[in-house]
């Protein structure tokens, strides 16, 4: 049975199918989930649980619409389950809006569950010996076969009334025909190419790929008249995705011994009791086991209608058309369809680990020690050694590690953090150089006329206490801007503590201020007086600040004016950062905090500064928003939350 999965670029690595898979099956693969083939039992689960629609089950609808194309004849075999999948329209409408699609008949696969179901009561009623499995659920067999196949010999040797379905059309009704399946289970897909039952079913279609093709061509449901069913009648086998119902269909009675009749049905009941009845823990007749709570809650059913309005849905169509002495009749007319099945070991035996190998994961994730080891089960394993194996394994990666995860994400900012640091370092440099030179060439004019007076013998003492101090002057200038550059530049542990946004801000300027006379840039500053202070890490702020001063003034390439405003809003500190430079177009706005996303020409920039900005100013509990207007400039504003009442 083939891995009928797909997962498009819309994945985002959150892991969650992963986490979630009930066998492991998923495994990460260049930074997106992916399906490990020999391991998954297609039950949906990782594509019910994607949040964002990245995961997808394989489409037929390109085969079913060339099959529509030919000549031959194509019947739609239709689960029972139809009906809570379209709640909207009477039963048999939907006839004739698949007739308008192409389909030359449409047939109810609930006949396929009379027959089927009542095998298994001839079956259960004259079973003296070991317990039978039921094998009407095809990610329930795909699970034995892969997993547990010391009880494939218990599993049912009778096919699944899609099968049973099939056989009849194929077998009987009309051999020419092409045959569609059509239902809410996604496993289905799988099983229709399984070697032991293959030939049937040629396709197979979820209800959300039906609506899509009615969509496509623009059939309204609800406009439909209503058409007959072909081909034999069910009764009561409609009622097959309800839960419970097939012990009813085989005559299996209700009342039955609790040890004689197992019933699970959903994702933990079915793996649990099958686990406890591989160890020979339950001791039963008859297993009915099924990973869904009945095909009515299958992968891709609506699932609008609670889970009780689509089970009322489906009994009140079995009562609704019901003719039993019909249905007896043909199921005499098709009694000698042979229903039987064979199944396929396909355990795959993996790797089992060594301790050093397990040890050097669970060091690599943090996990070595045992106080380590929270075993939270984020992850989706029972404990931190049973993840660091199937790393080994190649069936999970670290990253699902989410204590480690976090950690590592938070090494990654750290890094984005410093990285940008050393951009606006290296931006602040060449125009300090600039700066310094001024001054240094002062003092270097002030030493020689010094010494020239000196060797001259014109040297007055007044003079030179002049020469000194206009020194002295220049080279505390240069001290002052390298102080402020090695301020910025050093490494500190973020700490939060009461901080001047003013002060931060003077402090800015003191680095960019000769950069933005380079560029001819006016620099205005509006200053809150009364403005109170903020908990905030300085260092970050200061970063803040200088990255979006610096952005302002490059975006003035021919000068322009700088405006600087602080000011309270709504109990917030607000900083306004505003230009008259080239601005920004409404295309680029939405992608400016993107990580990597620039808008500067090569090699000025490479699109993390802003990202930085964001990200320090999410962790202060803070707000940015931008407005600009290509040609007039752009504003960054920035809240920050928290502040004191002690002023600055």
């Amino acid at each position: 049975m083939g891995i009928i999965f797909t997962v498009t670029e819309k994945c985002k690595g959150c892991y969650a199918c992963v986490r979630n898979c009930p066998v492991k099956a998923i495994r990460v693969k260049e930074g997106i989930a992916g399906v490990m083939e020999e391991r998954c039992v297609t039950c949906g689960v990782c594509i019910n649980i994607c949040a964002i629609g990245a995961r997808e089950a394989k489409s037929d609808i390109g085969y079913v619409r060339q099959l529509l194309g030919q000549s031959t004849p194509v019947i739609a075999a239709l689960s029972s389950a139809f009906t809570a999948a379209f709640p909207e329209i009477r039963p048999k409408q939907l006839v004739s809006a698949l007739k308008k699609l192409g389909f030359s008949e449409v047939m109810e696969t609930a006949f396929g569950a009379e027959l089927v179901c009542r095998e298994y009561g001839r079956m259960v009623k004259g079973n003296k010996g070991k317990p039978i499995l039921s094998s009407t659920c095809p990610a329930v067999t795909s699970l034995v076969e892969k997993h547990y196949p010391q009880l494939i010999d218990r599993l049912a040797p009778i096919v699944s009334p899609m099968i049973a379905m099939g056989r009849v059309i194929k077998w009987r009704y009309n051999p020419e025909a092409k045959v569609v399946f059509i239902g809410p289970c996604i496993a289905k897909k799988a099983e229709a190419e399984d070697e032991k039952v293959a030939g049937v079913i040629d396709a197979v279609l979820t209800f959300s790929e039906l609506r899509e093709m009615l969509a496509t061509k623009e059939i309204d449901l609800l406009s439909e008249e209503e058409e007959q069913f072909s081909g034999p009648r069910p009764h009561l086998g409609r009622l097959f995705p309800v839960p419970g119902a097939s012990l009813k269909l085989a005559g299996i009675s209700g009342d039955t011994m609790i040890s004689d009749v197992v019933v699970a049905e959903g994702i933990d009941r079915a793996s649990s009791c099958l686990l406890e009845f591989a160890q020979g823990k339950v001791k039963t007749k008859f297993m009915d086991i099924f990973f869904c709570r009945g095909c009515i809650d299958g992968p891709a059913i609506n699932k609008s209608l609670s889970l009780c309005g689509r089970r009322e849905k489906i009994v009140d169509y079995a009562l609704e058309d019901a003719d039993p002495a019909r249905t007896e009749s043909d199921i005499e007319q098709y009694a000698d369809i042979d229903l039987s099945r064979k199944f396929t070991n396909r355990y795959t035996v993996l790797r089992t680990p060594t301790e050093d190998e397990i040890n050097d994961i669970l060091r690599q994730i943090g996990k070595l020690k045992r106080e380590d080891q929270l075993n939270c089960g984020a992850c989706g394993y029972n404990s931190c050694r049973e993840l660091a194996t199937a790393v080994c394994q190649g069936l999970a990666e670290r990253e699902m590690c989410w204590p480690y995860l976090v950690n590592e994400l938070q090494n990654t900012q750290d890094e984005l953090l410093r990285a940008e640091k050393l951009t606006s370092l290296g931006q602040l440099a060449a125009s300090i150089a600039h700066e310094i030179n001024n001054p240094l060439t002062g003092v270097l004019v002030y030493t020689q006329l010094l010494s020239k007076k000196v060797a001259g013998d014109a040297f007055k003492r007044e003079q030179a206490l002049e020469y000194l101090s206009k020194m002295e002057s220049e080279v505390g200038r240069c001290s002052r801007i390298i102080r402020n550059l090695l301020d910025f530049a050093r490494q500190t542990e973020p700490m939060l503590r009461l901080v001047d946004v003013n002060r931060v801000i003077e402090q800015v300027l003191a680095m960019v201020g000769h950069q933005a006379q380079l560029q001819n840039v006016e620099i205005v500053k509006e200053f809150s007086p009364s403005l109170p202070k903020v908990i905030a890490d300085f260092d970050q702020l200061q970063q803040v600040f200088t990255n979006l001063t610096l952005n302002a003034i490059q975006a003035m390439s021919e000068g322009g004016k700088l405006t600087l405003r602080t000011s309270v809003e709504n109990s917030q500190v607000r900083v306004d950062v505003q230009d008259t430079g080239c601005g920004i177009s409404k295309d680029n706005l939405s992608k400016l905090f993107t990580p990597f996303f620039t808008t500067k020409a090569k090699g000025k920039g490479v699109g993390l500064g802003l990202a930085v900005v964001h990200g320090i100013i999410e962790r202060h509990k803070g707000v940015i928003k931008v407005q600009s207007e290509v040609g007039k400039g752009t504003t960054f504003t920035v809240y920050l939350g928290g502040h004191n009442d002690e002023k600055g």
